[in-house]
C-alpha cells in the first residue's frame, strides 16, 4: 500500500536528502505494508503542472521554492501550498528555515506542517519529521484516494450516460459563451453526482448522523437556509427559503428555536446498543425510531447532535424569531453549522406543513353518538 508525494526541490544534495529519509521511513514500515513514493519537480509552474498530471497523495517542499519568474527571492511557496490545498485538497508538508513566512492563510487551511530548519529538539532531520507527520495522515490520504476514485468513477458514468448525448444540446445554448457553457456543465457533473453517490446508492439506506450538517456552515460570507446560530447560548435554525436569502429579496430571516436533550435519550441509545434481549431492542428501537423517522407532532423536528456534541436537538416551529438579515450576516462567528443539503428540504417542508395547516374550533366529544 503506497502513497505518492510530490517533492520540490532544486537543489540535489537535497533532493538526495529526502530520498535517504523516504527510504528510512519505507524500511521502518515494511511490517505495515506501507511505503512512499515520490515525484520531482524543481520550480513552482512545474510542481503546479505535476499536480494537475499526477495523482498525488500529498505534497512536500521549501518554502523558498524556485519560480521560473523571479527565482527564490520570493517565499512562492505560500502560492503552491495554497494551490494544492484548495486545488488538489491534499495534505501539505512545508519545510522553511523562516517559518514566520508561512502566510497566515496557509496556517488556516488545515492540513498542512510546518518543520522549521533550525528546530534542534526534533527528532532527526526536518525530513524525517515531516514524513513521520505525512504518515500520521496516511489513514485520511486512504479515505481521501478513495473517495476520489469513487467520484471519477461517478463522473465518467455522467458524461458518458448524461452529459455526452446531451453535449450538441449545450454546445447549442444561444446565450452560453464558453463560461457560461463551463458553469452549465459543472453544475450538472455535481448535481448528477451528488444523487448517485448520496442518495440513489442502495447502500446509503443509512447515514451517519454528523452527515445531517457542514460545520464550517455551508455559506462562508452569508447566511443560508438551514444555518444553526447561538444567540445568548440559544441555538436558532433559519427556515426563510434560500431563494430570498440568496437575492436579498428579504430584509429579515424567520428563525426556530432549537432546544438540546430528549428524556431518556441516552438510556434507549445504551439499551439499543447492548440488545440484551429482543424485547429491549424492540422497545429501544421503537423509541429511537419516533424521532429519527419524525414522527412527532407537527411543531417539532428532530435533528442528531451538532458536531462536537452530545445530545440531540428538537426545533420548535412553534417557538420562532425574526432577526434582520443585514444583522445575521454581520454575526455569521456565532454561527456553530448548517444543515446538510439532503436533510434540509425535509424540515423546511415539515416546517411549511406545520404553518399552513388550516385547524378547526374543537368539537365536544361527550356529543358524539
Amino acid at each position: 500500500m503506497s502513497k505518492h508525494i510530490l517533492f520540490v526541490e532544486d537543489d540535489e544534495t537535497q533532493r538526495d536528502m529526502f530520498a535517504s529519509a523516504v527510504s528510512d521511513w519505507n524500511d521502518a514500515h515494511k511490517g505495515d505494508e506501507r511505503f512512499f513514493t515520490f515525484d520531482v519537480a524543481e520550480t513552482v509552474e512545474s510542481a503546479q503542472a505535476a499536480l494537475d498530471r499526477l495523482r498525488c497523495d500529498a505534497a512536500l517542499f521549501d518554502l523558498r521554492v524556485k519560480s521560473d519568474i523571479g527565482g527564490k527571492t520570493e517565499p512562492r511557496g505560500n502560492d503552491l501550498a495554497l494551490f494544492a490545498l484548495r486545488q488538489r485538497g491534499v495534505p501539505v508538508a512545508i519545510i522553511s528555515a523562516n517559518a514566520g513566512e508561512v502566510e497566515e492563510a496557509v496556517r488556516e487551511a488545515g492540513s498542512v506542517g510546518i518543520f522549521d530548519k533550525n528546530d534542534e529538539e526534533g527528532e532527526g532531520n526536518y525530513y524525517d519529521r515531516a514524513l513521520a507527520w505525512l504518515g500520521a495522515q496516511w489513514d485520511m490520504m486512504e479515505v481521501l484516494g478513495a473517495a476520489r476514485r469513487a467520484m471519477e468513477s461517478s463522473a465518467a458514468d455522467i458524461f458518458l450516460l448524461r452529459l455526452w448525448p446531451r453535449w450538441k444540446m449545450f454546445a447549442d445554448l444561444e446565450t452560453a459563451d464558453r463560461a457560461e457553457l463551463e458553469k452549465i456543465v459543472t453544475r450538472q457533473y455535481v448535481s448528477h453526482m451528488a444523487d448517485l453517490l448520496g442518495i440513489d446508492d442502495p447502500d446509503n439506506a443509512t447515514w451517519h448522523p454528523f452527515e445531517n450538517y457542514m460545520s464550517p456552515a455551508l455559506m462562508s460570507s452569508r447566511a443560508h437556509t438551514g444555518d444553526i446560530f447561538r444567540f445568548d447560548g440559544v441555538l436558532w435554525v433559519v427556515l426563510t427559503p434560500q431563494c430570498d436569502m440568496a437575492t436579498g429579496k428579504v430584509e429579515s430571516a424567520l428563525l426556530a428555536k432549537c432546544v438540546p436533550g430528549i428524556h431518556d435519550w441516552d438510556a434507549n441509545v445504551a439499551a439499543f446498543r447492548a440488545a440484551e434481549s429482543n424485547n429491549a431492542l424492540k422497545n429501544s428501537k421503537k423509541f429511537l425510531d419516533k424521532y429519527l423517522n419524525q414522527n412527532l407532532e407537527p411543531s417539532r423536528h428532530f435533528l442528531p447532535p451538532l458536531p462536537g456534541e452530545a445530545e440531540p436537538i428538537i426545533v420548535h416551529f412553534s417557538a420562532i424569531m425574526t432577526k434582520p438579515l443585514e444583522e445575521l450576516n454581520a454575526q455569521l462567528e456565532t454561527r456553530v453549522a448548517s444543515i446538510a443539503t439532503p436533510f434540509l428540504s425535509n424540515i423546511v417542508q415539515r416546517f411549511g406543513a406545520y404553518i399552513s395547516r388550516t385547524g378547526q374550533p374543537n368539537i365536544d366529544i361527550r356529543r358524539l353518538s
